[in-house]
């Protein structure tokens, strides 16, 4: 039985969160950093839209969700399912600006409100519940992937379905989403640039 390491995934983005900020300061200009995760009831509440930093740039406050990935897959994981059924993902909640999407060696920088948009007027219509309800009784208790193809505007795309499964000392939950290529970002005309890292 394999299980998603919450608290390990928790460590990781605290250890990124320095080169993070740099790349911030050094490739984007901002300045006025303010990271979100004080464990304080003030930034529990920003981190439920989905905000983990903001800063300003060019006289502006831009709010931006982190992702990081420990491998590059060339793709986007988008989270339908914070805890399958009931709780909804990321982009259901999202108030933030822009993603920030970490790999080990490249970034990328996306559009969230126009991500969101994409999500909720074709993504969530091409995927049906059920669908993540099957790879759960495939594989319970586990981690587990599957490629499947969606249709979106007569366009076929390979998807990757994603369940983790998460175990803590006193729960466990399914957390369920999808990875999709970046060229269907590019495709619905999505904002997305890529920087070294």
């Amino acid at each position: 039985m394999n299980y998603h390491n919450f608290y390990e995934s928790m460590l990781c983005e605290r250890k990124n969160q320095k080169r993070a900020d740099d790349f911030y300061l050094n490739r984007l200009g901002a300045t006025n950093i303010v990271r979100h995760n004080r464990n304080t009831e003030a930034d529990m509440k920003i981190q439920r839209t989905d905000i983990d930093v903001s800063f300003q740039r060019k006289g502006k406050r831009i709010n931006i969700s982190e992702k990081f990935r420990t491998k590059d897959f060339n793709d986007l994981y988008i989270e339908f399912y914070s805890k399958f059924p009931d709780i909804h993902g990321w982009l259901d909640k999202s108030q933030a600006d822009f993603i920030a999407y970490f790999f080990p060696a490249r970034v990328f920088i996306i559009d969230e409100k126009a991500l969101a948009e994409f999500y909720k007027n074709y993504l969530s219509n091409s995927i049906r519940k059920d669908v993540f309800k099957r790879l759960i009784e495939t594989h319970p208790n586990d981690n587990a992937q599957k490629s499947t193809w969606i249709t979106i505007n007569n366009q076929n795309y390979k998807i990757q379905l994603i369940q983790a499964y998460n175990q803590t000392e006193d729960a466990s939950w399914y957390t369920m989403g999808i990875a999709i290529p970046f060229k269907v970002l590019s495709d619905f005309g999505i904002y997305c640039k890529e920087f070294d890292f």
